[in-house]
């Protein structure tokens, strides 16, 4: 497995690699260049030199020869040069030329042709080339005019490409160390940069179910981390809190179904001991218990499915009066029972594209909450509209010991503001599954306290979610 750390060591080194080779190359060819400017620049001089000492005397070329002036050039030197009448007669050589020829090859004599060439030695040389006139001698005029004559100068190249070499080998090897060291200290340097990677991944990696408290530290903590160990510390809270939901799922589970497991225990226990003092009612019992059970049941698995997204969801264009009126009507004995003021509003003419099995469902759990938990003799309202196509609607009703901090444990499941769990036969389940059936038809179920003492639940288009939603 590839490491960012092994990525970023072998990357570093050979982009190092090709800078200092490349460095290396543009030095070299700086100097090279300087080198060849300065002996080329070397070459002319001694071609304008010798041309200062070349003049015509009758018609011919002479050269006034000095041991100063030809130092270089004469048997066994370095240096070459060969003077012509026309480019088809030579006239003068240095002696070091001995009896072989230089080729000709020429520009103007302010303008000296430079090249490349392998000298009568063997060795390698430059040559300069140039044409120019020479003065007429002043004691003996040639009743021709004066003609231009052509020089070549060549000297050896060896102490030049000696120097080359050298600067050849001393870029390499410094290139070669600057490599090495680089291949030393950029794996420490990485090492040491990295650090805090490799912590927060040690960090990461005590991380459990048992410890989703803990948090990754923030301080000292590099720019290019902070937002990732931001995002894993409230990755870390969700979890924490999911946990910790699961659990108190877990336990309210639990308490659910132990009254009826072991009222059905109880039962079934009685029955094998005393089979003759069976009571008459026993079997309505003990259907009555498994239906609760069944219905704890369904009501969690539609809660699994809705919060998964798979519920399915049909749309059809539904008429909202009759719709309320339906389950309004089912629990006006209810009402009446418990001396209560229901009353129940809707638009007779709205109509709304919505699945009526979800919306039933979730209006039966507000209305029958209200019903039961309303103070005897008190008001509940059930109000639903259409307003552009979208769906309205409220029910409200006084409560007793609600409080504001409440709110957000409303559509929890199994809560209660009775820690106790009194037996009014409901299972704390509702208005959680209302919740996510509401979600599934894209609307959103908020409470409020619309008084201190009254309780408004809304179910509404999503638009933004209200401050005293729990979040999801």
């Amino acid at each position: 497995m590839k490491t960012i750390r092994q990525q970023l060591t072998r990357k570093l080194i050979l982009t190092l690699g090709l800078l200092i080779a490349a460095a290396s190359l543009a030095v070299y060819g700086c100097a090279r260049t300087a080198l060849l400017a300065q002996f080329d620049a070397a070459l002319r001089a001694k071609a304008q030199a010798i041309t200062l000492l070349t003049e015509q005397k009758g018609g011919r070329l002479k050269l006034e020869n000095s041991s100063e002036d030809m130092r270089g050039f004469e048997a066994g030197g370095r240096d070459y040069f060969q003077l012509w009448q026309s480019e088809a007669v030579p006239a003068e050589h240095s002696r070091s030329l001995q009896d072989a020829q230089l080729p000709l090859r020429h520009g103007a004599r302010d303008a000296a042709l430079v090249w490349n060439l392998t000298l009568p030695n063997g060795q390698t040389g430059r040559a300069a080339g140039l044409r120019f006139r020479p003065p007429q001698s002043p004691d003996r005029r040639s009743p021709r005019p004066p003609a231009d004559a052509f020089l070549v100068v060549a000297s050896e190249c060896r102490d030049l490409n000696h120097t080359l070499l050298t600067l050849q080998l001393v870029l390499a090897g410094g290139g070669l160390l600057l490599l090495a060291a680089t291949i030393l200290l950029v794996p420490r340097v990485l090492r040491h940069e990295l650090a805090p990677l490799r912590q927060l991944a040690d960090e990461a990696a005590r991380i459990d179910a048992s410890s989703l408290s803990a948090r990754f530290p923030i301080a000292g903590m590099p720019g290019e981390l902070l937002p990732i160990t931001a995002r894993l510390n409230e990755l870390l809270a969700r979890l924490e809190d999911s946990f910790e939901r699961e659990r108190c799922f877990s336990s309210d589970v639990a308490h659910e179904f132990r009254t009826p497991v072991a009222e059905l225990r109880s039962m079934a226990e009685l029955a094998i001991k005393l089979p003759d003092a069976r009571a008459a009612d026993a079997d309505h019992e003990t259907l009555a218990i498994a239906l609760q059970l069944e219905s704890m049941l369904l009501n969690l698995l539609a809660l699994a499915r809705g919060e998964q997204g798979q519920l399915p969801v049909k749309l059809q264009p539904v008429a909202l009066a009759p719709l309320v009126r339906e389950v309004c009507d089912r629990f006006k004995p209810n009402a009446a029972a418990r001396q209560l003021t229901f009353n129940c509003r809707a638009d007779p003419a709205a109509q709304v594209d919505t699945d009526p099995g979800l919306l039933r469902s979730i209006l039966t759990n507000l209305v029958e909450n209200a019903v039961d938990y309303a103070p005897r003799g008190s008001v509940v309202d059930v109000d639903a509209c259409v307003h552009d196509q979208r769906l309205s609607v409220c029910v409200a009703n006084p409560v007793e010991n609600l409080t504001a901090s409440d709110l957000p444990h409303l559509f929890e499941r199994f809560w209660r503001k009775d820690a106790a769990r009194s037996a009014d036969g409901h299972t704390g389940l509702g208005l959680a599954l209302a919740r996510v059936f509401a979600q599934s038809l894209g609307c959103q179920l908020s409470a409020h306290l619309a008084t201190p003492t009254r309780l408004a639940v809304t179910l509404a288009p999503i638009t933004s979610t209200p401050s005293n939603e729990p979040p999801e």
